[in-house]
């Protein structure tokens, strides 16, 4: 998922100590590494491609395989790195078998925050603000925010490093 499409919207509970004393998240709480640790999917047996993207996404958290990770800089530059796309599955007897990628889309820009508005700007015209909210070392981007059209429900949860 690139840059872009992932930070969508990001939402969750801000804590005081993300919180300058005007209510408005701190730059310095979002600097750091975020990877994905876990997708929240709702059971919904009437939509396969949801209960499929959990067992892929559950067997890579077991592999210790981080799909997507995004790096937010003190000197307002940020990049990310991306595996989704090269994701091969194969169902056998045994389940799913589903190695992690050794290839990766990675992705920079730079960011800024006012309030709790991301601005992420690639440098190529594409220019994104999105409202955050933070809650202690963990965002959570709405899956209908990364593909409207699959994973309507879903969360993708980030951990920072």
């Amino acid at each position: 998922m690139p840059l872009f499409v992932a930070f969508a919207v990001i939402t969750s509970c801000s804590t005081d100590n993300d919180e300058n004393e005007d209510g408005n998240l701190e730059p310095s709480a979002l600097v750091g590494t975020w990877n994905m640790t876990d997708v929240r999917f709702e059971e919904d047996l009437s939509d396969p491609s949801l209960n499929l993207a959990d067992e892929i996404v559950d067997e890579l958290l077991q592999e210790n395989c981080i799909l997507v990770s995004f790096t937010f800089n003190a000197d307002g530059s940020a990049t990310s790195t991306d595996k989704v796309n090269y994701l091969q599955v194969n169902a056998g007897p045994n389940g799913l078998d589903v190695p992690c990628p050794t290839e990766s889309d990675n992705e920079t820009a730079s960011w800024s925050l006012e309030g709790d508005q991301l601005t992420l700007d690639d440098g190529n015209g594409t220019v994104e603000t999105i409202t955050i909210e933070l809650e202690g070392n963990t965002l959570i981007i709405a899956g209908e925010d990364i593909d409207e059209n699959n994973y309507v429900g879903a969360e993708a949860i980030f951990t920072k490093q």
